[in-house]
C-alpha cells in the first residue's frame, strides 16, 4: 500500500503543488494552501515531520478546477445549469460518498472558489483552494481514485457560471414592457453592429454568444427576433462565423442566454424604467405559507406568522458588507480610504479571502466592481498593479471596472447606468464612490436635502446594478468621530466604517460604528499598508492585515477567559514544532517567546508571552516529560527534568 509520503512525493512530480493538513482538513503549515510546494525535499520534511498527514492540492496552480460533489447532490440538476458536463479521466470518491471531478482550465485562466452556486451540493475549487488527494483518510473514511486519467477539458457555460458575479434576478423572466419596441430595437442592432464584443474560436466563443444574447434580453428583444439580429448583425464579425451547419448550436447558445439571464427583460431601457415606476404603486400580497407579505412602491408590510421568513443579511464580506447595501466609509485625510477601498472592491472582484496577508478572512458572494475615482486614472492603475502584485501572483484582477469621474447628484447620470451595464451586463456585486464630496460638488453636505438626494442616486445605483454601494467620505473639520456633512448621511446608510492613523503611522484602525442588520465588531481591526516596487522607479502602497505586534501602542490585543484554553493549546503546538527543530538547542524565555511571536498562529506578542503564557505553558504538568521550562535557570530543556 503506498504511504501518505510516497503519494505526496508522487503528486509533486506530476506538477501538482501539495501540502500537508489535518484529519479535520486544517492546514499543518502556517499559511495553508499558499505554502503548496513541488519541491520534492521539502515535502519529505513535512512528511518526516507528519507522517500521518492527508495530502492536499492546490488545484489552481495544477491547472484544474474541481467540482466537489457532496452527497444530495443532483447532476441533472447541475446539468440543468451548466450544460452537459464532459466526461472527465480524473475523479475520486470522498469518504461520506461524494465524487471530486477534475477538469482542466487553460494557463492563464483563473476560477473562483464557490458553494453551492452551480448547484445544491455541488461547490467549485479551483484558485487559492485545495482538495484532498487519495490516500487521505478523514473520521469518515478513505479518499479513492475511481480514474487516474487525464482530465477533460472545462466547458465554456461551466466556466463562465463558475465566475459569473450575480445570481439571476427575482424578476428575470417576468416582462414588463411590450418586447420588441422599435425605440428598442434601433439601438441593440447598432450595439450589435459597433460595440459587442465577438466571440472568438477557443477564446471562450461559446460563453460571448450567451453573453451577447443575454444582454439583448436586457435591450427589450424578444427571444426569436434575437436570434434574427444576432444572425444578421454580431455573426458575420465573428471569427470564425457560426455556419448554417452550426446554426442548432449557435440557437442554443441564444436560448441559454434566455434561460439562464441574470437580470430582468428591457431592464436598461426608459421604458423599463417608466413601467418599472409605475408597478412600484401597485400593491402585491405573497402568501408564503407561513404568512404574508404585502409590497406597495418601497415599503414591505408582512404579518406575524410571515416575520419568521424573514432573513438573515446576506453577506459580500462576510461581518463587514451586507449584500445590496449602503456603506460609509470614512476618515481624516491621509487615512488611506482610496487604498482600503482598493483592497475591498479587488477582493470582492478575485474572491479572494485567503493567505496570511489577506484583510478579509472570508469573501461570501464575489463578483464584478465598479470603482467610481475622483482622482486619476494613472494613480489607481498601479495602486491595482501593486495589490495584483502582492495578492494575486502578478495576474490581472476580472470583473474590475474603473470609471471616471465620479457621477454627480446634480446631474442626470442615466449614462453613468447605461455604462456600466455595458461594461458589465449582468451588474455587479460592489460600486464603489470616491467620494461624497465630489459626488456632490456644487451642493451643500450639511442640508438634509442634498443629503438625502445623495441617498436618492445611491439607491438609484443599488436598484439598477443590484450593487452593494461603498462611499468614501470625509470626517468633519471640528469633529473627527463622525462622517463631514448632515445626519443623514449616518442615519441612511446600513454600515459605517471609521478609519484612524496615528501621526504617520502606516497603520491604521477600523472601527465599526453602525451595523444595521447585524452585530457590530465588538474590536477594532487593523490594516497596515505595505510598500510595493512596481519599477526602480515605481512603487505604490497596498492593504495587508496587520500583525498584532504592529498594531499602535496601547492597541494591543489581550485574550479573554473564553480565548485562554485556545492560546493555550496553539502555543503548546507551536513550542513543539519550534523544540523539535533542533533538538539539542536550549532555548531561553526570550529567545523562545521571539520565536514563537513570529508564528502567524500566535496573536499576542512576545512581551506578552514572556511575562505570562510561556511561564504557564512551563508550569502546564500536561507538557510531554522531555520539553519543559525551567523556571529558576529561565531556560527551556529537552531531555529529562
Amino acid at each position: 500500500m503506498t504511504s501518505l509520503k510516497e503519494a505526496a512525493l508522487s503528486y509533486a512530480k506530476k506538477g501538482w503543488a501539495v501540502f500537508p493538513v489535518r484529519a479535520d482538513k486544517k492546514p499543518y503549515t502556517t499559511n495553508g494552501v499558499m505554502d503548496a510546494t513541488t519541491n520534492l525535499y521539502e515535502i519529505e520534511a513535512w512528511w518526516d515531520k507528519w507522517p500521518a498527514a492527508n495530502i492536499a492540492m492546490d488545484v489552481g496552480r495544477a491547472d484544474m478546477m474541481v467540482l466537489d460533489l457532496d452527497p444530495g447532490h443532483s447532476m441533472e440538476d447541475l446539468e440543468k445549469n451548466v450544460g452537459e458536463l464532459r466526461d472527465t479521466h480524473l475523479s475520486s470518491k470522498t469518504p461520506r460518498g461524494g465524487r471530486h471531478l477534475f477538469f482542466s482550465i487553460g494557463v492563464d485562466e483563473i476560477v473562483k472558489p464557490s458553494a453551492s452556486k452551480l448547484a445544491p451540493h455541488v461547490d467549485v475549487r479551483s484558485f487559492n483552494s485545495y482538495v484532498l488527494l487519495p490516500p487521505s483518510k478523514t473520521k469518515d473514511g478513505v479518499y479513492e481514485w475511481i480514474g487516474e486519467g487525464k482530465p477533460a477539458y472545462r466547458t465554456d457555460e461551466l466556466f463562465r457560471l463558475s465566475n459569473s458575479g450575480r445570481e439571476k434576478h427575482e424578476d428575470r423572466d417576468e416582462w414588463i414592457i411590450e418586447p420588441d419596441l422599435d425605440e428598442n430595437v434601433a439601438p441593440a442592432i447598432k450595439w450589435l453592429r459597433e460595440k459587442a464584443k465577438i466571440a472568438v474560436e477557443g477564446e471562450g466563443g461559446d460563453a460571448m454568444a450567451y453573453a451577447t444574447a443575454a444582454h439583448l434580453k436586457s435591450f427589450g428583444i424578444s427571444k426569436e427576433l434575437a436570434l434574427e439580429l444576432m444572425w444578421e448583425h454580431w455573426n458575420p464579425r465573428c471569427s470564425p462565423p457560426w455556419t448554417a451547419d452550426s446554426a442548432d448550436h449557435f440557437e442554443q447558445k441564444v436560448e441559454n442566454g434566455y434561460a439562464y439571464n441574470t437580470s430582468p427583460p428591457g431592464n436598461i431601457t426608459s421604458a423599463y424604467s417608466g413601467a418599472r415606476t409605475s408597478a412600484l404603486f401597485e400593491p402585491v400580497v405573497s402568501d408564503s405559507g407561513s404568512g404574508h407579505e404585502w409590497k406597495a412602491g418601497r415599503f414591505r408590510l408582512v404579518d406575524r406568522a410571515g416575520m419568521q421568513n424573514i432573513k438573515p443579511p446576506a453577506w459580500l464580506i462576510e461581518g463587514f458588507l451586507p449584500e445590496n447595501s449602503y456603506c460609509i466609509l470614512f476618515g481624516a485625510p491621509g487615512t488611506f480610504k482610496t487604498f482600503l477601498a482598493l483592497d475591498v472592491a479587488l477582493s470582492i472582484a478575485t474572491g479572494f479571502g485567503m493567505g496570511a496577508n489577506a484583510c478579509w478572512p472570508r469573501i461570501v458572494t464575489p463578483g464584478p466592481v465598479l470603482f467610481a475615482a475622483g482622482e486619476g486614472r494613472p494613480s489607481i492603475s498601479n495602486r491595482v498593479r501593486a495589490w495584483e502584485k502582492m495578492h494575486f501572483v502578478e495576474n490581472e484582477v476580472p470583473q474590475f471596472i474603473l470609471c471616471d469621474p465620479v457621477p454627480m447628484i446634480s446631474e442626470d447620470f442615466e449614462s453613468f447606468i447605461k455604462g456600466a451595464l455595458d461594461a458589465s451586463p449582468e451588474g455587479y456585486k460592489l460600486v464603489v464612490i470616491d467620494t461624497v464630496g465630489r459626488a456632490m460638488q456644487g451642493m451643500n453636505e450639511n442640508t438634509q436635502e442634498h443629503a438625502s438626494a445623495f441617498t436618492k442616486m445611491v439607491e438609484k445605483i443599488q436598484r439598477e446594478l443590484g450593487a452593494t454601494v461603498l462611499a468614501l467620505h470625509h470626517t468633519g473639520h471640528n469633529e473627527t468621530g463622525r462622517a463631514r456633512g448632515s445626519s443623514v448621511f449616518g442615519a441612511d446608510a446600513d454600515t459605517i466604517i471609521k478609519l484612524d492613523r496615528r501621526d504617520k503611522d502606516y497603520v491604521v484602525s477600523l472601527s465599526m460604528m453602525k451595523q444595521k442588520d447585524a452585530q457590530e465588531w465588538e474590536k477594532k481591526k487593523y490594516i497596515r499598508l505595505n510598500e510595493v516596487h512596481l519599477t526602480l522607479e515605481t512603487k505604490s502602497l497596498v492593504a495587508i492585515k496587520a500583525t498584532e505586534n504592529e498594531y499602535p501602542k496601547g492597541d494591543k490585543y489581550h485574550p479573554t477567559e473564553g480565548d485562554q484554553e485556545e492560546v493555550m493549546s496553539t502555543l503548546n503546538e507551536v513550542v513543539i514544532e519550534t523544540l523539535e527543530q533542533d533538538k539539542s538547542k536550549k532555548w531561553s524565555n526570550n529567545a523562545m517567546a521571539e520565536a514563537v511571536a513570529k508564528d502567524a498562529r500566535i496573536k499576542i506578542g512576545s512581551s506578552q508571552l514572556r511575562q505570562k503564557h510561556l511561564k504557564e505553558l512551563g508550569e502546564d504538568s500536561s507538557q510531554p516529560a522531555s520539553q519543559y521550562y525551567n523556571l529558576e535557570t529561565g531556560m527551556w530543556c529537552y531531555g529529562d527534568n
